[in-house]
């Protein structure tokens, strides 16, 4: 049923209303979809994500909306039942058919289902949905609820969102535009049905012996039985049955083995109906695609503290990923294709996890479903975050409602590791975020995080792991030394990135570091047109794509620390970026080299507009800097050269790996000038699974740090580091070239280059591969996809490159995988 809708704004409707004599009728509207989105097709507001559209769209939020469509009916006599349903409906709605009340609904995360058996009419019927603003629905709910309590109107941290059950990021972030919206956002049915399958569940046990029993269970609505036929298992299996695996295909996350998974057929049908009759006669079918795979969360106490990690098949993980957002701020706009895009690039980067981040929502089927073929663990938050929130028994009724929805349609998915309560509301409470004097006397929520979701998950996916918050463990919420931490000391306190090497995470959920967009995403805010060399980075519409909290001053004061000024926006994109990267390689080679860290999801990996972020990918699905360098820094082999005052130590580390490796380690120290071999060490070692060590120590005492440019590499890894400061740098003035062969593109340089990032100005062509330093002149192949244009345009250390390739065809079309 998403066809056929038209939206209007009820004071639009009213004669003598807001516009005077005029008034403006129904229009049509996209669903699945938001009421922002279909304004701007019909030109009423500008494109809130561009330039500084999101301030002059405010008004939108404050009003109501209503959606109507036509649906013509005709019963059959084979399917008694009828019932609308919505998947998501965003966010405080009441439905109507033929102008009667159906129902309302208040939750954006959960589906709202109406039986219309006896409410349809043969023939057209009007179908509408009224929305009320949830900021004033929120209000209204924060202010009663205060009273209540007792609780003054300033208190922190207790505000409107925490009152509507909606992605709590659509209210503004630190990374993303309010923008609340409403609207139909997920697909509408008519399901007319003489009984259905409402659950299937296939329930693992994981016995000492190395096979997988599995039993099938159904919830259906009507008559009839529930039968299945499990991929790989003689027969069929009906509800309540145990079957067992023998030769188990054992599912695991990206980079540790395969991901087979199962198909599993169920029908609902009449009981002795014949195996070869159930497609013809089934009320109802539905296939789910399952892995067999055992998670654990160890949590073991030791002489630091308590560790924090995952065992995957009982073995001990590695777990290397990001946090995950929506990926755009009007969660409709979202299809299978760009979530595709999205994961595939995080599977690229080397990631086995994806934190998703409690202040969003909880994913569409089809991110679930992916993250399950490409070998993504998910940590799945549940959508509490920064806040207080009601705990009182209706919430607690409402919230056990919504979780229960949750685990039963996700617990299905191999893919699922760890459920959690929320996102960092233990740590704000014993933390006393400021205003440290305007808290509630106690955690609002916790009955919630304690009792109500740790209940749900017990008793519908009792197999996996919660905790209660994240971070949480330890003398206080985000001790470090035990449980999970968010490591904030850095960006949010001292603001230069070498004071990763102080914290002590057992496993870090959440660090990261700042820096602008790239080159098209901008383009999305300024204009396809705008030549950012002539862009100011303090420009108006620039700074409002900055929700950090941080003036430009501030910002590009902690730039300046490594990097020189930057005179205008492009050179501010690379030098930002480059600094990032620098960041998150300190805290990814300070997290593998310790001992007691066995895990580490960057904070963030999408961006859902364009904005600078602590994003890898931003709004325009585009690398920034630091995803080029993720794929060294997640790699199971890592190699890093760590400068000690005049020594270098190279360490090599090794995780997610069965078997060792040993070879040759050789150091390199080279000019920056003209790419002359200063000095060369090189032995023999070894690297054993799970192990870390200095595999190497040289004195750097003879070497001026200006000049002088470090490589290291081993079996294959290879990591480089300026000696110095880049800002204090020497560096040649490279003449760059380029030419076309079957892999790609062919970059050549007559002298040393450092960090050159690549781009073409039509914005047509993919880098695959980018962000290259040679130490001497030399070549490299680079992987591209799309067309290739007479020029590439480039930055380095050095500064601003154009580079001439000597044809313009199109390289070879290159698969995701």
């Amino acid at each position: 049923m998403d066809g056929g809708w038209s939206f209007a704004c009820p004071r639009w409707l009213a004669p003598r209303g807001p516009l005077g004599n005029a008034r403006l009728g129904w229009l049509a509207a996209r669903v699945p979809g938001h009421v922002h989105l279909d304004l701007v097709r019909h030109g009423i507001i500008a494109e809130p994500l561009a330039a500084m559209g999101e301030l002059g769209c405010q008004w939108v939020d404050e009003l109501a909306w209503s959606y109507r469509t036509e649906l013509g009916f005709r019963p059959e006599a084979a399917l008694p039942w009828r019932v609308l349903r919505f998947d998501g409906l965003d966010t405080v709605a009441s439905v109507s058919l033929n102008g009667q009340a159906l129902g309302g609904h208040d939750n954006m995360f959960t589906p709202l289902e109406l039986d219309v058996t006896d409410r349809l009419q043969s023939g057209d019927n009007e179908l509408s949905v009224d929305f009320a603003p949830a900021c004033r629905i929120g209000r209204e709910r924060r202010a009663c609820y205060l009273a209540r309590e007792g609780l003054s109107m300033s208190v922190a941290h207790f505000d409107e969102r925490a009152f509507v059950r909606k992605a709590q990021y659509m209210y503004g972030w630190d990374w993303g535009p309010r923008l609340l919206s409403a609207g139909i956002w997920r697909p509408v049915w008519l399901i007319e049905h003489a009984g259905r399958l409402l659950d299937v569940h296939l329930e693992q046990h994981h016995r000492s012996d190395g096979t997988v029993e599995l039993r099938a269970s159904s919830e259906i609505e009507g008559p009839g039985e529930a039968v299945h036929r499990i991929e790989g298992v003689e027969g069929l299996v009906r509800d309540g049955d145990t079957v067992l695996i023998d030769r188990p295909r054992r599912w695991w996350p990206s980079g540790l083995g395969e991901q087979p998974l199962y198909e599993v057929t169920t029908w609902l049908v009449a009981p002795g109906t014949p195996q070869d009759q159930l497609d013809r006669h089934a009320h109802d079918r539905r296939s789910t695609r399952i892995g067999l795979c055992r998670v654990e969360l160890l949590r073991t106490p030791d002489r630091i503290g308590e560790s924090f990690e995952i065992a995957v098949n009982g073995r001990r993980i590695w777990c290397l990923g990001a946090n995950w957002i929506p990926d755009h701020s009007f969660p409709s706009i979202v299809d299978r294709e760009r979530l595709r895009a999205r994961l595939a690039q995080a599977r690229d980067l080397g990631s086995n996890m994806l934190r998703v981040w409690g202040g969003g929502l909880y994913e569409s089927d089809d991110f679930y479903e992916l993250c399950d073929e490409l070998g993504l663990l998910v940590w799945q938050d549940f959508a509490y975050a920064c806040s207080y929130y009601p705990d009182d028994e209706s919430a607690c009724e409402a919230a056990r409602r919504e979780a229960e929805h949750v685990v039963r349609r996700l617990r299905n998915h191999v893919s699922i590791a760890v459920y959690c309560g929320n996102n960092e509301n233990s740590m704000m409470f014993h933390g006393r975020w400021e205003p440290r004097d305007a808290h509630p006397p106690r955690l609002f929520g916790e009955a919630l995080y304690d009792r109500v979701l740790p209940g749900v998950v017990a008793a519908l996916d009792g197999s996996r792991p919660y905790v209660p918050s994240s971070p949480f463990g330890g003398e206080s919420p985000n001790d470090g030394r035990a449980g999970d931490q968010h490591c904030w000391d850095v960006w949010h306190g001292r603001g230069d990135w070498i004071h990763y090497d102080e914290s002590l995470a057992r496993f870090a959920s959440e660090f990261g570091f700042v820096s602008a967009p790239g080159q098209r995403a901008y383009r999305r805010v300024l204009g396809q047109g705008a030549d950012l060399s002539a862009i100011d980075p303090r420009d108006a519409r620039v700074r409002w794509h900055d929700k950090t909290g941080k003036d430009y001053e501030q910002f590009s004061g902690l730039v300046e620390l490594h990097y020189p000024p930057s005179a205008d926006l492009e050179e501010w994109i690379y030098r930002s970026q480059l600094n990032q990267r620098d960041a998150l390689r300190r805290a990814l080679e300070h997290y593998r080299r310790s001992d007691a860290c066995r895990g580490a999801l960057v904070w963030q990996l999408n961006d859902c507009w364009p904005v600078q972020s602590w994003a890898l990918v931003d709004a325009a699905g585009c690398y920034k800097a630091a995803a080029y360098e993720m794929r060294r820094l997640f790699a199971p082999l890592l190699v890093v050269p760590e400068i000690a005052g005049p020594e270098l130590h190279v360490w090599t580390i090794l995780d997610n790996a069965t078997a060792g490796l040993s070879g040759g380690l050789v150091v390199e120290a080279s000019s920056l000038l003209d790419g002359q071999l200063l000095r060369r060490w090189s032995i023999e070692t070894h690297a054993r699974p799970d192990e870390r060590r200095v595999a190497l120590t040289v004195d750097l005492s003879p070497y001026d740090p200006a000049e002088t440019l470090l490589c290291a590499t081993f079996e294959g890894a290879i990591a480089w580091r300026l000696l110095g400061e880049p800002k204090d740098a020497w560096l040649a003035a490279p003449h760059l070239s380029a030419r076309l062969d079957h892999s790609g593109i062919i970059l050549e340089s007559d002298a040393p280059v450092v960090d050159l990032m690549l781009w073409d100005e039509a914005g047509e062509l993919v880098f695959h591969d980018n962000l290259i330093t040679l130490p001497r002149a030399g070549s490299i192949a680079l992987r591209v996809t799309g067309r290739v244009p007479q020029h590439l345009c480039g930055r380095s250390l050095a500064g601003s490159h154009v580079i001439e390739i000597g044809s313009n065809m199109a390289p070879p079309a290159r698969s995701d995988r």
